[in-house]
């Protein structure tokens, strides 16, 4: 999963294979807490050598 906020880059929260995990994240700069605009993305990592597959990025805003 990846996460961005207006001003800064992407954060990655990677999760485990064939596994359910919940994402409980808190980003500790003021900016990315308090926002009201933020985009979100899932990604698959394909490894060191090939491009992530990624879906088509959603925008959030309040």
């Amino acid at each position: 999963m990846q996460v961005k906020v207006e001003g800064y880059g992407w954060n990655r929260y990677d999760g485990k294979q064939k596994k359910t995990v919940t994402l409980n994240y808190l980003n500790w700069a003021a900016p990315q807490r308090y926002t009201d605009d933020a985009y979100i993305r899932v990604c698959r990592d394909k490894g060191s050598l090939n491009p992530d597959n990624c879906s088509t990025t959603k925008h959030y805003q309040r």
